[in-house]
């Protein structure tokens, strides 16, 4: 016979692995000890790396892979009121606690809980904006630059959608981005505090 599930216990699991920090006067999301989305507050986008990921153009639909506490998807509902915005994320219990705490539940946005690799590879829909934002802790998903994905992410963004990839930097993001250029063409570098943003064209 299974063990029943200890409702309380499994709620203390995810509060601890789960949880509301401050971060310079801001709520700010901590999912295994790091910070993985910012509240959006006030008319000024939040310190780190998300305002570099907004799109330079008038995106009417957006493709969010890692969506998390969702601040991208704040800023891009804030900056453009009218985009369809499809968020991606495996991991249903930083969702439910984003829901609850972050305000996710947006009217224009559509959350999927997915493998994004697995959800890239089986879409046939086109955005005019993708964003990566592909992270374990503080570990880099190494398929983001592998060739198919890059190549489905061609296809899905198409000649003139615009592609934001989040790479942590340190020794290997040069690498990274010779990779990423062999497939799109990258056109605009933010290198913020750790993190650097690289925006992509098709070829």
């Amino acid at each position: 016979m299974d063990r029943p599930i200890d409702v309380e216990f499994s709620q203390k699991l995810v509060t601890e692995r789960i949880k509301v920090v401050d971060d310079e006067g801001h709520p700010a999301l901590m999912v295994d000890g790091v910070i993985v989305s910012i509240a959006v507050e006030g008319k000024e986008p939040p310190s780190g790396y998300w305002g570099a990921m907004l799109p330079e153009g008038s995106p009417r639909s957006a493709l969010l892979l890692g969506l998390a506490g969702g601040t991208l998807a704040h800023l891009l509902n804030r900056r453009y009121p009218n985009i369809e915005i499809v968020g991606v994320d495996n991991d249903e219990e930083v969702i439910d606690f984003a829901r609850r705490e972050f305000g996710l539940d947006l009217p224009n946005l559509d959350i999927v809980i997915e493998d994004a690799f697995e959800y890239v590879a089986r879409c046939e829909r086109r955005f005019d904006f993708v964003a990566v934002d592909l992270f374990l802790g503080y570990g880099f998903q190494h398929g983001v630059v592998a060739k198919p994905f890059l190549r489905q992410l061609k296809e899905i963004a198409g000649h003139r959608g615009e592609i934001a990839f989040n790479l942590f930097r340190d020794a290997r993001t040069e690498q990274r981005m010779v990779r990423i250029g062999r497939i799109l063409r990258p056109y605009r570098v933010d290198r913020v505090n750790r993190n650097l943003v690289l925006h992509c064209r098709g070829m």
